[in-house]
């Protein structure tokens, strides 16, 4: 019994420490991206929308059109980004703390899986609005574009398969 715990409190172990190396990649970036700013002129509030397999399949007018519904939101998108900085400043405390409050880390954790659903409702509410405004023309376009990126996702997905394994 006690084996079975030793090994579930490692897996658990890495697991946590996958996710805060991930955090602070995040992080690294973020900070990488201010002590940049002076060095590059700063970008649009909202850049290129991202919604996966959809961003390609999407025409440009497509893409600036759910750019500018975007940065409608743009408040939404800064709270979120105060949100995890604050967050992430607590896990580290939380992390750095001797003992390690368990509780405080899965909630830290919870808030960060939260918003990264919110991020995700309001791409999937921009794509939907962008949809609903398409002609049945453009639909079936964006359709076959969505289509083809598909097939060629497969494609890849197979001769990925096919490789012999790395030694």
């Amino acid at each position: 019994m006690a084996g079975s715990e030793n090994s579930k409190c490692r897996g658990l172990r890495w697991a946590l420490i996958g996710s805060v190396t991930l955090n602070l990649l995040v992080a690294g970036v973020i900070v990488g991206g201010f002590v940049a700013h002076d060095r590059h002129p700063p970008r649009p509030v909202v850049g290129d929308v991202s919604l996966g397999a959809f961003t390609e399949a999407l025409s440009p007018e497509d893409r600036d059109a759910l750019r500018r519904a975007a940065q409608k939101r743009v408040g939404d998108f800064r709270d979120m980004r105060q949100a995890a900085r604050t967050d992430m400043t607590a896990l580290i405390a939380a992390l750095q703390a001797d003992p390690w409050n368990r509780a405080e880390v899965e909630q830290i954790l919870a808030r960060h899986k939260a918003r990264t659903i919110d991020r995700v409702d309001i791409g999937e509410a921009l794509i939907f609005e962008r949809l609903e405004e398409m002609t049945p023309e453009e639909r079936r376009a964006f359709a076959e574009r969505l289509l083809k990126g598909a097939q060629r996702f497969d494609k890849r997905l197979d001769r990925d398969d096919n490789r012999p394994p790395r030694p």
